[in-house]
């Protein structure tokens, strides 16, 4: 199957992780309590999703099946919170697509037979992630607003990224058996001058549409979206706002359903 092969001696590229904020670990405590034992996890990359990794030691029987594995894996599967066994698909296997760490990271990897490399067209797979029984795919995002909606691009009308497998996860988490899908969000930006939860995402891409939406964490708390109304969706997602946006939040979506109405 392969055309041509380069071989090449450099070493290869590795990753480092900012260390955690206190936000950071508020939003991981309230993101492992919705982490049941036999879950399988999807997480992405940053100091987020390290940070939850950190909090789920105590959980048991785990499974993993990601498009990108960081090193913070490595604690879980050694103490065995990690081990694959109630997966239903790749039984007692981490599945993943790309692996990123430091050098050290790699030699483990090299040595695992419990690691398994797939392609996007397996890892990312709709037909795959539905198979998988309770997928929870933990994912982050730029802003939110009361709608439900997410942009994961843009950044002051700037792209800043793609929208990436977000999207598949998202989806495949919710067609999984027992399956939920969780965003996660620092409730401000900018030392707390701005809020990203919004009214309406107006100037951004939509990342993810409403109806995609399951659970939203931020450090103030988690807000369960899934069959919500639209006036519901909006005061669940006002009450994880950082407090000194919620009285604003509320006013301005106040205008919009008078002007909807």
């Amino acid at each position: 199957d392969i055309d041509y092969a380069v071989s090449s001696d450099r070493a290869l590229l590795e990753y480092g992780v900012g260390a955690a904020s206190a936000t950071d670990l508020a939003i991981a405590d309230h993101i492992s309590a919705l982490v049941e034992d036999g879950d399988c996890l999807q997480l992405g990359i940053g100091a987020l999703p390290v940070s939850i990794l950190g909090k789920l030691s105590g959980k048991k029987d785990l499974g993993v099946h990601t498009g990108l594995l960081t090193e913070a894996i490595m604690p879980l599967v050694e103490t065995g919170a990690v081990n694959g066994r109630r997966k239903n698909i790749d039984t007692g296997k981490v599945t993943t697509g790309i692996v990123a760490g430091s050098r050290g990271f790699y030699r483990w990897c090299a040595g695992r037979r419990d690691l398994r490399l797939r392609p996007v067209s397996y890892t990312h797979n709709a037909g795959v992630l539905a198979q998988l029984e309770r997928l929870v795919a933990i994912n982050t995002t730029l802003e939110i607003d009361l709608f439900g909606q997410i942009n994961s691009e843009t950044l002051n009308g700037r792209q800043i990224g793609g929208g990436g497998g977000l999207v598949d996860f998202l989806r495949g988490a919710r067609a999984s058996r027992g399956g939920r899908s969780i965003i996660a969000l620092t409730a401000t930006a900018k030392g707390g001058t701005l809020s990203k939860i919004v009214p309406l995402l107006t100037a951004a891409p939509v990342t993810g549409m409403r109806g995609d939406i399951d659970y939203v964490v931020t450090e103030f708390g988690g807000a369960g979206l899934s069959n919500l109304s639209v006036e519901r969706r909006a005061e669940a997602l006002i009450a994880i706002a950082h407090p000194d946006y919620r009285a604003e939040l509320t006013a301005k979506w106040q205008d919009l359903m008078a002007k909807f109405c």
